[in-house]
């Protein structure tokens, strides 16, 4: 029966190996074609909490010998921050918006249940999380299962193993939840992705909400975008700053507050922008960034499929780190990041990742870890700092009102507004991006009114030369 109610939460599940992640991922991208920013993606275990990071660390067998119990304590306390911080922020009442949500408190039914630990022990733990409108189960063969397990290049995961017998738990977990009331749906997975979405799509019709439209018939070809640079970016945040100049009749100064209401006015266009850049600019920018930072950007690494280019920081005293910028193209997980930048093994002084997702698909949880390499060496993970959209249209919008000040300089002076207008770059938190935002084209000529804490690193804040 279709839903009539604003808000859908939704949950894919399958067997590992069953395609439920990239399934996921296509699917909110076949919604959004319709639903723009109505949807979003999320996944469990949940990152960007302790027990999720604990969770991980379990899963990449990192920790070991923790019981069925505490694990399924993690999983359920993480469950309730996931479902506060994210699931029920997102569905606020009276917006028409989805929420897919990759494994959800069924997994916990299948993987955290034993014995002695009951699957009404295991609902207990999970008592406050929301129930799903709609769990749609991907039912892939052993043998599907197997074969894309087998294509994969990380390594498997704690729970990857008896496939047979975590389908029998599957079978009694969905019908443990369907007793309680659930809505649960068996979707065939074997099939290609383009046939596992037109099914899920026609569950969709029947059980999803009222407002819900889709477009069929959907091209998965072009999905996910990805970088294609080769490691020459011709695109500077100069161009983009004084393509933005023709709106400067924004800004207005004829009081503080008049001038801190058109700068955010200004913001909004240039956030617009950058929103609709294409990956390989906003990659483009991203290197720029670093470079006007004081790092010198080599080509890209042949060696990884990963789109990463290596970097080299001068310290003093003829001290040299180095290090990575990483492009994602798209939202990619904690644990599968570590384990491919691990591969890194050079390059792990520090890391800046480029992720260009909208903010709430973005990571930036990345742990420092002791790394062991083959050889019998070991070093520390990179310290890494993820840079977002935001960032990169926060230094736009910086270099560009350089430019502005620079041409209006005189002007400003006369009207008694210079330090009106270096009041709202501090106010507007601007002042960490100032010194680095000046175009190489503009003489620092007024750096002497510039704010006194102008003078530092537009990516990495007041550390240097890695990451917060």
């Amino acid at each position: 029966m279709v839903q009539t109610k604003d808000s859908f939460f939704l949950v894919i599940e399958g067997l590992d190996g069953s395609g439920k992640t990239e399934i996921s991922r296509r699917l909110v991208q076949v919604l959004e074609s319709t639903h723009q920013d109505q949807v979003k993606l999320t996944f469990e275990p949940h990152d960007p909490s302790c027990s999720g990071l604990f969770i991980r660390q379990i899963l990449m067998n990192r920790l070991k010998g923790v019981s069925p119990r505490t694990l399924a304590l993690a999983f359920a306390a993480n469950r309730a921050d996931h479902c506060e911080r994210e699931i029920a922020k997102y569905l606020k009442p009276g917006g028409k918006r989805i929420v897919l949500c990759d494994r959800y408190y069924l997994s916990s039914l299948v993987y955290q249940s034993t014995a002695e630990l009951t699957l009404d022990h295991v609902m207990a733990l999970n008592s406050g999380a929301m129930q799903p409108d709609l769990t749609i189960f991907l039912d892939a063969s052993d043998r599907t299962c197997y074969e894309r397990m087998r294509r994969r290049p990380e390594d498997k995961q704690l729970f990857e193993k008896n496939l047979r017998e975590t389908r029998r738990k599957y079978a009694l977990a969905i019908d443990f939840l369907r007793e309680r009331g659930e809505t649960i749906v068996e979707v065939q997975a074997d099939p290609s992705i383009d046939e596992v979405l037109g099914d899920i799509l026609t569950v969709l019709a029947e059980h999803g909400p009222k407002w819900l439209i889709t477009q069929r018939p959907f091209s998965t070809a072009t999905l996910p975008q990805v970088f294609s640079l080769n490691g020459s970016a011709d695109l500077r945040v100069e161009d983009v700053a004084r393509d933005v100049e023709k709106h400067w009749g924004l800004l207005s100064l004829r009081s503080e507050r008049a001038l801190l209401e058109s700068i955010g006015a200004f913001a909004k266009e240039v956030d617009a922008l950058i929103e609709e850049m294409s990956y390989n600019d906003l990659g483009a920018l991203f290197l720029d960034c670093i470079a006007q930072s004081g790092y010198t950007v080599f080509d890209r690494l042949p060696w990884t499929d990963l789109d990463a280019f290596e970097l080299q920081y001068e310290m003093p005293l003829n001290a040299t780190q180095r290090g990575t910028a990483l492009l994602l193209g798209e939202a990619q997980r904690y644990a599968v990041i570590a384990k491919k930048v691990l591969l890194l093994e050079h390059l792990s002084d520090f890391m800046f990742i480029l992720d260009p997702n909208p903010s709430h698909l973005v990571n930036s949880h990345y742990e420092r870890d002791v790394v062991q390499y083959g050889n019998g060496g070991t070093s520390l993970s990179p310290s890494t700092r993820v840079i977002e959209r935001s960032d990169i249209a926060g230094l736009v919008l910086a270099s560009s009102l350089y430019l502005y000040l620079d041409e209006h300089y005189l002007t400003i002076s006369g009207l008694g507004r210079k330090d009106m207008f270096f009041d709202a770059i501090r106010e507007l938190g601007l002042d960490w991006q100032w010194d680095k935002a000046s175009p190489s084209s503009v003489a620092r000529t007024h750096s002497k009114d510039e704010p006194e804490d102008a003078m530092t690193h537009p990516l990495v804040g007041r550390s240097s030369p890695g990451c917060d």
